[in-house]
């Protein structure tokens, strides 16, 4: 398992994708994927920064590791900020609907569990844990 810290802000962001992209990159030759688990990795810490840290001020942990035997890239996010579960009371997007008329927020929460296979939230230990799995086929 390889993991990483950061401050949960977006201007880290290129540093945080870089870091976990090569981790990731370990694992995915797929371009395509390669890219679509990136877009799920800066959706997530994105909310992290906006609402786990809404002032600003805070890490988030992230781990990155393999399991051979389900052959699953699987990704830890951990934060100490408010209590925040993506999951609960997502809204419904409308991806058909006119731009103009969809409502803001909740797109990212639909990309990432559309993507992954396997999204948990549990509150722990006073910190916000999300764990994504995505299921590879290794050539």
């Amino acid at each position: 398992m390889t993991c990483f810290v950061f401050q949960a802000a977006r201007e880290n962001m290129p540093e945080i994708l870089k870091a976990v992209g090569g981790e990731i990159s370990r694992y995915v030759s797929d371009e395509i994927l390669f890219n679509r688990l990136k877009i799920c990795v800066e959706e997530i810490v994105t909310n992290i920064s906006d609402y786990a840290y809404p002032d600003g001020n805070g890490k988030v942990y992230i781990s990155c590791e393999f399991d051979s035997a389900a052959n699953a890239l699987r990704f830890g996010f951990e934060d100490d900020g408010t209590p925040y579960d993506p999951l609960e009371n997502r809204a419904e997007v409308d991806i058909d609907a006119d731009i103009s008329e969809r409502r803001i927020g909740g797109l990212g929460i639909f990309l990432y569990t559309s993507i992954m296979d396997k999204v948990e939230y549990r509150r722990e230990n006073g910190r916000n844990h999300l764990t994504a799995v995505k299921y590879i086929e290794r050539a």
